[in-house]
Order: structure tokens, then C-alpha cells, then sequence
């Protein structure tokens, strides 16, 4: 069996027509031998719901400043709201879909992330248990998976922490020692200087086009972050829009590139 991760934020996210096209790809790749798990983020519907706090998003180098009352409701969008959301579509298309997050079975075990600025409950992961994505999918299960994580605050106590979903879904991949990686969001792939997308991408080459500054601000972290991932034993990064199903299903199967292979 072929073990993808899928990790899917920007407008797929929010737009409903895309994302029912999107659960219908995912709902065929079980039976085309996928072992498939979707890995979310939402920010835009914690942004919505943190409105509701009287309380502005604040964020540094594209991380959320998360305090603990941000954290309650960056918990109840992310591993409620969005999460059943994605499983009750994926079981509308007949998809056995379970739905979890990083607290769930200490899938993803953190420790307050360090930097320059105190970013409050942020986590960076340190461990991943695997084993209980690798239980669901031996019983036929496609795992639907928050970022939301487990981890100690100053006082050792076990509480949930906030984690950039790219980075959950690729550590996810690695313990995984997933075949294909998929990241799919607004971006179309990795593009040159004529603003076509690359179809495939070396770390030489793409420090390159960094130091040249064709590819520049979010995109540099993300391929950065990638090759570290490829240099831990993920066999390839998919970076993709979304075009439609059809497109998708053969971007997994390998009838086709639409996106940035990076390997």
C-alpha cells in the first residue's frame, strides 16, 4: 500500500464547491491502494472565531500568538469545528473517516517553541507516535488530523498547545515514512522568474533561485523545511494548487504534474 499525507489550508479550506471536490479525490484513493491521511490548519475560521473574543490575531514570522484564551478557541475551531466538518464530508462520500488530533494518543508531543518572541502556547513537536495512524489505516480508517498537541506548560502539566499545520503534517510524513507528501494551498507550485510553476526541484537548485530571489518570502521556509524533511527519509514533496479531482487523483497516482516535485 502507498502511504500519502495530505495536507490541505488556504481557500480549499473555506471554499465549499472546492472542498466537496477535494473530499471526493481523497474518498477514491483507498480504493486506488492509498493509505491516506488529511492533516488541516483554519486559520480563517480562527480568525473568525476569535472576533468573537474582542481579541485581534496577532502573528510573528507567520506563527499565532496564542494565549490561553486564544488556545480555547484555536482548539474548538481546529479539533471541532473544521475537523468533524472534514469527517462528516469524507463519510458522506462513503470514506471511512476518523477524525483526531495531536492530543489524541500523544500523536504529536511538544514543548513551548523558543525564539526572539515569547508567541505564548505555540509548540514545537518533538515527538511523533505513529501508531495510532498506522492502527486506523491496518482497519481501514483514513485518519483526519488537527494539529492541536500535547505537551507540558511551565508547571509540567499536560496541556494543549498550538502547532503550524505544514509542520505537524511533514513530521506527520517522516514517522510515517509516508511515500508522498502533498501540500496543496493558493499556491500553484514553486515558480521562476517568468512566474511558471517549476515542475521539479533540487535543494541545490532551489538555493539558488533564493539567493537570486525568484523564490522568496512564505515560499523559502517552505522549501527549506521541505528538503529538511526529504533529507529524513520522505521519498518526495508535492507542492500543489487545487485544480479539480481529476487532477489531483493523478498527481497522486503519477499520470501527471501539475504542481513542484521536490526530491
Amino acid at each position: 500500500m502507498k502511504k500519502v499525507v495530505v495536507k490541505i489550508g488556504g481557500s480549499l479550506a473555506i471554499d465549499e464547491a472546492k472542498l466537496a471536490d477535494f473530499v471526493a479525490a481523497v474518498s477514491k484513493l483507498p480504493a486506488m491502494g492509498c493509505q491516506v491521511a488529511v492533516v488541516h490548519g483554519g486559520g480563517k475560521d480562527i480568525n473568525e472565531n476569535i472576533s468573537l473574543l474582542r481579541e485581534q490575531p496577532t502573528f510573528i514570522d507567520g506563527l499565532r500568538v496564542t494565549t490561553p484564551s486564544i488556545m480555547k478557541m484555536v482548539e474548538m475551531t481546529l479539533s471541532g469545528h473544521v475537523n468533524k466538518k472534514l469527517v462528516r464530508m469524507l463519510l458522506e462520500n462513503n470514506c471511512n473517516a476518523v477524525g483526531l488530533s495531536g492530543v489524541d494518543g500523544k500523536l504529536f508531543e511538544v514543548v513551548k517553541k523558543q525564539g526572539k518572541v515569547d508567541l505564548g502556547l505555540v509548540g514545537e513537536v518533538k515527538k511523533v507516535n505513529p501508531q495510532i495512524v498506522e492502527t486506523l489505516w491496518s482497519a481501514g480508517f483514513v485518519p483526519v488530523v488537527s494539529p492541536i498537541s500535547i505537551g507540558p506548560d511551565e508547571n509540567g502539566k499536560a496541556v494543549s498547545w498550538n502547532v503550524n499545520a505544514d509542520t505537524a503534517a511533514s513530521e506527520l510524513a517522516v514517522a510515517l515514512h509516508a511515500d508522498q507528501f502533498v501540500l496543496v494551498s493558493d499556491v500553484p507550485g514553486v515558480m521562476d522568474d517568468s512566474k511558471t510553476v517549476i515542475p521539479e526541484l533540487t535543494e541545490d537548485a532551489s538555493e539558488a533561485l533564493i539567493a537570486s530571489g525568484v523564490i522568496n518570502g512564505g515560499m523559502i521556509p517552505k522549501v527549506r523545511e521541505s528538503f529538511k524533511s526529504i533529507e529524513r527519509g520522505l521519498k518526495s514533496i508535492h507542492i500543489v494548487g487545487w485544480k479539480d479531482a481529476d487532477h489531483f487523483v493523478k498527481q497522486i497516482n503519477g499520470e501527471l504534474n501539475y504542481g513542484t516535485i521536490l526530491g
